[in-house]
């Protein structure tokens, strides 16, 4: 998607159903080692294999991925003002070599004193390959409306 969505573009049956992206073993070492998740849990892989049935990816690096399947669709290009709020719940792990995809859809919306721009709450099911949803959260951003005017 070239560009995202208007405020008045949201509509109560609009729906967005991701592609499914593969959760690797790199993808989590990368993300524990950069934000320093130092636990057992994330780092020491014998002790995941005994305790989790493998590698777990930390629930807020899904998180992040879920966010940044929404960003890499465009749903929010050139017409998100900005993320104003974040309701996740966590609900099941996600271990190296899992696929998760994101369901979204929209909550509610309200205009703001401006013209220019609404608030925007989307519902988002993040699934595993199995179905199974994984986290859950409501997403509040500021999206421009129709009457935005561009900067030149």
């Amino acid at each position: 998607m070239e560009t995202g969505l208007y405020f008045d573009e949201y509509t109560e049956d609009w729906s967005y159903s991701s592609d499914p992206l593969k959760v690797t073993d790199e993808m989590i070492g990368t993300f524990v080692d950069l934000c320093k998740f130092t636990s057992p849990t994330f780092t020491d892989r014998s002790y995941a294999d005994k305790q989790y049935s493998g590698r777990m990816a930390p629930g807020i690096f899904v998180l992040s991925l879920a966010e940044g399947i929404v960003l890499n669709a465009g749903l929010t290009r050139r017409r998100g003002i900005f993320l104003m709020e974040l309701q996740p719940k966590f609900l099941k792990p996600v271990y190296a070599g899992d696929s998760i995809t994101n369901n979204v859809t929209l909550e509610n919306k309200r205009p703001t004193s401006k013209p220019d721009r609404g608030v925007v709450v989307t519902n988002h099911s993040v699934k595993n390959q199995k179905g199974e949803v994984v986290i859950s959260y409501l997403s509040t951003r500021m999206i421009r409306t129709r009457e935005f005017v561009e900067a030149d």
